[in-house]
């Protein structure tokens, strides 16, 4: 092969490693189910809606005869992405099944240490 033609060959393989590397990730659509864990963006990451979770992904923990924060379930929805403490709309902390209401007018919604939570309406 000429030294030409394994010049070419090698630059086609550079340029489609670099599109593959440089490419945009596919983004999915929002879904009807959001993981226990994480800060999602209203109508980017996640639907408006209502949302229902069994509780707490870890068992019952009690340190020094309380419960642990390990053991509760919370969510906190924010009228910004930036999610800081001054943005909270709504925050809820449970050890058992619960529900939310996610508005299309809050920006972001937090979940910490929940099972999946399932959208139902």
């Amino acid at each position: 092969m000429s030294p030409l033609l394994v010049f070419r060959a090698s630059a086609a393989v550079v340029a489609c490693v670099a599109a593959t590397a440089f490419a945009s990730p596919a983004r999915a659509e929002p879904g009807d189910q959001i993981p226990g864990d994480g800060l999602f963006l209203v109508g980017t990451d996640i639907l408006p809606g209502t949302y229902r979770t069994e509780g707490p992904s870890n068992p019952l923990i009690l340190v020094f005869g309380r419960v642990s924060e390990l053991s509760t379930c919370s969510w906190t929805t924010y009228r910004t992405p930036a999610a800081s403490p001054g943005d909270i709309v709504d925050t809820n902390t449970s050890m058992g099944p619960m529900s939310v209401v996610i508005p299309p007018t809050v920006a972001a919604f937090q979940t910490m240490n929940c099972k999946v939570w399932i959208r139902v309406s």
